[in-house]
């Protein structure tokens, strides 16, 4: 019996070595992330990326000053919207539905600021094509990436306010923009985000 409570100590002695010793240098495996799910389809997420990579360079154009930038970009942004296919949102009637007038209204404002002649045209059409994309975006709750709804309070002079949509929290302002003819570049940064639009989808575990 003595004997047997003696292995058994011994035995229980080498396993603590082990443990301590040898089997916590082992490197660690990583944990499987969860995958985040978007309850829209790949091909409708692409369309609305397609979209919004085409605002994003013509904001650019804005913020350069580079009015061939703004026209080419414009124009790309013109077919993503003519090509957007809302045929997936007919599942719900009502979003459907709400989502058509933004949609028109769009295509309307990108088309006005493919033809304005000169800047001030240009922006009043970004104000309204960044507001009609933002009610798009927010209807669809579009979930492959957060957006920005931002605002620069003297877009327009006479504390008439502008807004753009952006893919980053970090103010980059396209209606005073860097080459401005009073302002310079010193107003670049002038803004603030007003909303975070995110309606990206939570992990298995519950965390975005």
């Amino acid at each position: 019996m003595k004997k047997l409570l003696i292995l058994l100590a011994v035995l229980i002695g080498a396993f603590l070595v082990y443990k301590n010793f040898f089997k916590k240098d082992e490197p660690k495996r990583d944990e499987p992330k969860p995958i985040a799910v978007s309850k829209h389809s790949d091909a409708f997420n692409e369309s609305i990326e397609k979209i919004m990579d085409d605002y994003y360079a013509m904001h650019g154009g804005f913020v350069n000053w580079d009015s061939t930038t703004v026209n080419s970009s414009a124009t790309n942004l013109k077919n993503s919207l003519e090509n957007f296919n809302t045929d997936e949102l007919k599942k719900d009637s009502v979003i459907y539905q709400t989502v058509l007038f933004p949609l028109d209204n769009a295509k309307n404002n990108v088309a006005l600021v493919i033809a304005a002649a000169d800047w001030m045209g240009k922006r009043r059409a970004l104000q309204d094509l960044s507001d009609n994309l933002r009610n798009i975006l927010q209807v669809v709750k579009y979930d492959r990436a957060v957006v920005y709804w931002q605002e620069c309070p003297m877009a327009f002079g006479d504390g008439m306010s502008g807004n753009w949509l952006s893919n980053k929290e970090e103010v980059v302002n396209p209606y005073l923009g860097n080459k401005d003819p009073k302002y310079g570049s010193t107003m670049l940064n002038c803004g603030e985000t007003k909303m975070k639009i995110d309606f990206t989808a939570p992990d298995s575990t519950g965390n975005k």
